[in-house]
């Protein structure tokens, strides 16, 4: 499929994630860096896989700065060393959602916010250098990001967007709003990204639709689980709901450049399960964008001297 080379896919080992990894597990051409949340996470991957011999098994969580630091130097180290091929895709799938906003990851942010904004742009910030072209990025998106009822059926609340350094303040509050916000302030990291990459570099935020049946809802009370799994499936030929497979195939496509989506249309796209879409008015902001990037960068302690050139150089 496409170019061959590396791609990094976090999130693997359940969901939409696991199902990547099953479509591209045995491939001649990709060499898969699984990221997991943690060894023995991984380690089960590897047993629903039954040991691909193009995967390689890391540890790392998304909510915690340091283990993200350490995942991106073991990656480097694996392409310095080539043990690995160029790499040439990073699929930021992994993201949680929480019942509220008072908990905390080890560095004090929200754990929403950390979770779905800090921990994947650190990890991007530092893999950046390595991108090899063609390249591309996907960071995953949802439709709850549009505040819409059609995009969650009434499970979601919309986006609430405050300066980041509020949102990422650990505090009293719906984490389920949370979530919405976090993947309002991925597009404008996304937006932001796609300004600042080369051409070689395709980043673009994936929305695999509405996934009944999948474990988005395992933190809500038990009428909404119960309707969550057994209900809504059967609205999957609603335009905006998915399965979890149907998605898959198309996010394996899109990250080894087998879509059939013109590369002309991915830079800085939103693209809802197969075709792409325009994203929320309020999702294009320039301010907000360039305030969320900073921001990220200042907090994480990403470094110019760690990043690719392109990273820390907004055009004008």
């Amino acid at each position: 499929m496409g170019n061959g080379g590396t791609l990094l896919l976090t999130g693997a080992t359940s969901g939409l994630g696991l199902e990547v990894a099953k479509l591209l597990a045995g491939s001649a051409d990709w060499t898969v860096v699984a990221l997991a949340r943690s060894r023995e996470r991984g380690e089960t991957l590897r047993e629903m896989l039954g040991d691909p011999g193009n995967f390689r098994y890391l540890a790392g969580d998304q909510s915690d700065l340091g283990e993200i630091r350490k995942a991106a130097a073991r990656v480097r180290a694996l392409l310095a060393a080539q043990d690995i091929p160029p790499l040439r895709g990073i699929v930021l799938n992994a993201g949680i959602q929480t019942g509220s906003t008072d908990s905390a990851t080890v560095d004090g942010f929200e754990l929403t916010f950390g979770t779905n904004l800090a921990g994947p742009h650190l990890l991007l910030a530092l893999l950046s250098p390595e991108l090899v072209g063609p390249a591309r990025v996907l960071w995953l998106g949802s439709g709850t990001h549009y505040g819409k009822f059609r995009r969650s059926y009434g499970m979601v609340p919309r986006p609430r967007w405050e300066h980041p350094e509020a949102l990422a303040r650990p505090r009293a509050g719906d984490g389920i709003r949370a979530y919405s916000t976090s993947k309002l302030g991925t597009l404008y990291l996304v937006h932001e990204l796609a300004r600042r990459a080369p051409e070689f570099v395709e980043v673009s935020c994936y929305d695999p639709g509405m996934m009944p049946g999948t474990g988005l809802a395992r933190d809500r009370g038990a009428i909404e689980r119960f309707g969550w799994k057994y209900l809504l499936p059967a609205l999957r030929a609603v335009p905006g709901v998915s399965t979890s497979r149907r998605s898959a195939v198309q996010l394996a496509a899109l990250a080894t450049g087998a879509s059939s989506i013109p590369a002309a249309e991915l830079r800085g796209a939103y693209i809802e399960i197969d075709h792409p879409v325009r994203s929320s008015a309020e999702s294009y902001d320039e301010q907000r964008e360039l305030e969320l990037f900073d921001y990220l960068d200042t907090v994480t302690g990403s470094h110019g001297d760690e990043t690719a050139p392109w990273w820390t150089k907004r055009p004008s």
